[in-house]
């Protein structure tokens, strides 16, 4: 519920955000092309500056240049064809045709048909006056759209930053559920709310990437935004090391639930090996320590304080070093039954790909507002040790 809440208070800001630039870009249109032209009641400006404002100023850019090529193809293509040809079906026809051919050659995308609808509208008024007013009209409505789009377009790297530490926050809440639900030997429904809450991780990783997308797009073209920039590409490592770690946590919920199968289908024999209190307590520790190197991690990998980042990775190193003792204690105890070593050695794997990962994770720089040298992009998280031996 907490995760919900945010996630809709974020979205909820930047709709009234939009809303308002958008009324008040569409104003601005309307008013400026009303004094400009003799025009009556010129709407093509506003209507052209709210197609042109996107959330972003790379977008807004691309599709400002997108709209005038469309417009002045079509008032060309009418103006050409109403000097040859008086107007009728066969003139419509053939404009409609050009405009057409034209807009697939230059790619023009979602605005292909306002070729032919700049051309028919030019061809029915039919005068050159109303030809060089549509061409005006979109100039002023794209030069108002872009003037809004580099005054109010918001480089948005908060809210990556907040969805990477809720990802992060999501892994570590499964990870301690994982161990809290270890106090005694785990059941079948147990082991599939884990399986389901993993899987449900893939889907706020695409939330993840969907933010960080619009972060990269709102610094493109954006001036002395060289930070936001280069902040989103540490960024996209931090999203691929806590993306990797999911998958591996999905891969350690299906090792225990392949486990707790065999447990409860062979209690009797072999399987009653598998779940005894020692290997559940020893297992717990080293979820425990997962869930707390991952809350570290993601914290110290998007929180803007210095002096809280070298406190995070502090305790992640912690974290790590703890986990990884547990998990040696752990390879030991299960040494103990070699009758189900492809399934010790699955587990273990697992519990050393979360730990490597969040070890050789990468930090973003903190970037300074202020004026000095630019710092670098990344820079490691952790020193990696020295390679342990296997077993």
């Amino acid at each position: 519920m907490p995760n919900r809440l945010r996630l809709l208070h974020r979205r909820a800001q930047p709709a009234a955000l939009s809303i308002a630039r958008l009324v008040i870009t569409a104003m601005l249109a309307y008013v400026l092309a009303d004094n400009l032209l003799s025009v009556k009641a010129p709407l093509l400006a506003p209507l052209t500056a709210l197609l042109v404002v996107q959330v972003s100023l790379y977008r807004t850019v691309r599709i400002a240049i997108e709209r005038v090529v469309s417009v002045t193809c079509g008032v060309l293509i009418a103006v050409l064809l109403a000097n040859v040809f008086p107007f009728t079906w066969l003139s419509l026809t053939l404009a409609i045709l050009a405009a057409l051919i034209i807009g697939y050659l230059l790619k023009l995308g979602d605005h292909l048909l306002e070729v032919p609808i700049s051309a028919m509208l030019i061809l029915q008024i039919g005068t050159d006056a109303a030809a060089v007013d549509r061409i005006i009209e979109t100039l002023i409505g794209a030069a108002v759209g872009l003037l809004a789009g580099l005054i109010a377009s918001p480089v948005k790297l908060r809210p990556a930053e907040e969805a990477i530490g809720d990802l992060g926050r999501s892994t570590a809440s499964l990870l301690d559920s994982m161990a809290q639900g270890l106090d005694r030997a785990p059941d079948d429904s147990t082991v599939s709310e884990w399986m389901n809450r993993a899987q449900s991780l893939g889907r706020e990783i695409q939330r993840v990437e969907e933010e960080l997308t619009a972060a990269v797009e709102a610094s493109q073209y954006k001036p002395r935004s060289w930070t936001g920039m280069q902040y989103t590409l540490a960024l996209r490592d931090a999203l691929e090391t806590l993306e990797r770690s999911t998958v591996t946590v999905r891969g350690l919920a299906r090792s225990i639930a392949d486990r707790t199968e065999l447990y409860l289908r062979d209690s009797g024999g072999l399987g009653a090996e598998m779940w005894e209190a020692d290997v559940r307590e020893h297992l717990a520790g080293v979820l425990r320590e997962l869930a707390c190197a991952t809350r570290d991690y993601s914290g110290a990998v998007t929180t803007r304080k210095p002096e809280l980042a070298a406190e995070l990775t502090a305790r992640l190193n912690d974290s790590i070093a703890e986990g990884r003792r547990q998990r040696d204690d752990l390879s030991w105890l299960l040494r103990e039954d070699p009758g189900h070593w492809p399934l010790h050695g699955e587990l273990l794997v697992h519990i050393d790909r979360v730990l490597d990962g969040l070890r050789d994770g990468q930090e973003p720089a903190r970037f300074r507002r202020t004026a000095g040298p630019r710092p670098p992009v990344v820079r490691r998280l952790l020193p990696i040790t020295a390679k342990r031996e296997p077993g």
